[in-house]
């Protein structure tokens, strides 16, 4: 069983797949760009599970949310969507667990008030390990997808301790590791592009061998399958 990562660093022209209640959303944003945004990743959503998952034309899926919030579906797949700006990242795997897999992207931007986003949110080993980074900035947004990719997955949001959560792993190796969080066991990778960094996060239970790595950018998938 793979777990799919697929992702796009623009967005490119795609047919506005949003039912009714994504385009209400899309429409109630201030700002004409965010919805431009929102529409996109969320037609890209639709379109990379009907890429996979057939049955389902992109405007047909249907979605959910859990008691906490967190969107599924109700077909046995876990997925989980992020974007940032324009990139975009969508993870799933077949799973009857909606807490199965999570994901977070950012891309790379110039943070005024660095520091302190460290010292609020970084384990202390989090920020020992940044001190030997030669691209401090850049390590925080690895840092920080991972605990987001944690939370998302686990369908519990933002806390206000975010420095509880040691991902200082993150920036050792490159390789995956595992993370104890709210009784369950999870796995954690990252991956970082010149424009910004993606990590996903997936139930160490569900034994995934590789992790498809798939990029959408030019409006047709590139996949690229990671061995575990």
């Amino acid at each position: 069983m793979s777990l799919i990562l697929a992702y796009s660093e623009k967005a490119f022209a795609l047919e506005n797949s949003l039912d009714v209640l994504e385009k209400q959303r899309a429409a109630s944003f201030r700002f004409v760009h965010l919805g431009e945004q929102y529409t996109f990743a969320h037609a890209f959503k639709r379109r990379v599970l009907s890429h996979y998952f057939p049955h389902n034309k992109a405007s047909e899926w249907r979605f959910d949310r859990t008691p906490s919030g967190k969107p599924f579906i109700p077909e046995n797949i876990a997925f989980n969507l992020s974007h940032s700006v324009e990139s975009v990242a969508v993870a799933f795997v077949e799973s009857r667990d909606k807490c199965a897999v999570g994901v977070d992207i950012e891309r790379y931007k110039d943070m005024e008030d660095l520091e302190s986003m460290i010292d609020m949110v970084c384990h202390p080993d989090e920020r020992k390990q940044l001190d030997l980074c030669c691209h401090r900035q850049e390590s925080f947004f690895q840092l920080w997808t991972a605990k987001e990719a944690l939370l998302k997955a686990n369908g519990s949001g933002l806390i206000d301790n975010l420095s509880q959560i040691n991902c200082a792993p993150s920036l050792m190796n490159g390789t995956s590791y595992d993370l104890l969080w709210q009784g369950d066991l999870y796995c954690l990778k990252s991956f970082g592009f010149p424009w910004g960094v993606i990590t996903l996060a997936w139930l160490e239970s569900l034994c995934i061998p590789d992790i498809k790595l798939v990029d959408w950018t030019s409006g047709e998938p590139v996949t690229d399958i990671i061995r575990l």
